[in-house]
């Protein structure tokens, strides 16, 4: 079997953390073969305690876990466009960029922190054997919340080159789908899994469309290819209400689950 480092940047994530940390714990891969990799940058509130917990409480279940602080002095990423083109994708690409420089291992995950994972992400990505594979998530629920699906983390260059977010049949119902449906990509991101090979010989950097844009521009100028399995969707968590609401109706399904059996 593969080893695998699961990594992200982390900046100011308290409020999210528990629920996060959890679903990565539930990961039904074995644990000896995994690292986890974090990089808690420019955080003011209880993050890097948090994860400190975390490595304490879970120490010789993991092949190794890692903490990192590395403060770029960026401000908060408040999803505003100046800002994001100043600071945040830069800042993002040298955070990233670093994680890569340090891992070892076969594969390499990269998992935001405000995303909510199933415990069968790397074995659903996994057996695809690609170089470059991402899940699927929304990240439309604060501009259209009753279809966030119209803005997905996978995109198409169209054939003025522009990115067009793609929105067909299966990216819509990808919650109810019940077996992989593989998609062709030029641009992903949020929960993607890299091989060695990739995270060895491809950078981030600074792209207007974020730090992802740069990086599958560069893999794909290297000849590698881009792809999605819309099975492996995940819950994308965008603000604080969001995550109650989610929190509770996973409590609702769970009870009418138990009444149902």
């Amino acid at each position: 079997m593969k080893t695998i480092t699961i990594a992200a940047p982390v900046r100011n994530r308290e409020w999210i953390l528990p629920q996060y940390l959890l679903r990565i714990f539930e990961i039904n891969y074995p644990k000896s073969l995994i690292d986890l990799h974090f990089v808690v940058n420019d955080s003011s509130d209880s993050t890097f305690e948090m994860l400190t917990e975390f490595k304490k409480d879970n120490k010789g279940l993991y092949n190794n876990i890692r903490i990192d602080v590395i403060n770029n002095n960026s401000p908060e990423d408040e999803r505003e466009f100046s800002v994001r083109n100043k600071y945040i994708y830069k800042s993002l690409s040298n955070l990233k960029n670093y994680i890569m420089s340090k891992v070892r291992t076969d594969k390499l995950i990269f998992i935001d922190t405000d995303i909510l994972v199933k415990p069968d992400v790397i074995t659903k990505l996994l057996k695809h054997g690609k170089k470059i594979i991402s899940g699927l998530i929304y990240n439309g629920y604060l501009t259209n919340k009753e279809k966030p699906y119209l803005f997905p983390n996978i995109m198409k260059l169209d054939d003025k080159g522009q990115y067009r977010h793609i929105t067909n049949y299966h990216v819509k119902t990808a919650p109810a789908l019940l077996c992989s449906k593989l998609q062709r990509v030029d641009l992903t991101g949020a929960v993607i899994l890299l091989d060695k090979s990739v995270y060895k010989s491809i950078k981030y950097g600074f792209h207007p469309q974020g730090e992802d844009a740069y990086f599958c521009k560069m893999a794909q100028d290297n000849g590698f290819e881009l792809f999605c399995d819309l099975f492996a969707y995940s819950q994308h968590i965008m603000s604080e209400q969001q995550l109650r609401e989610f929190i509770n109706e996973t409590k609702n399904d769970n009870l009418l689950s138990g009444i149902k059996s």
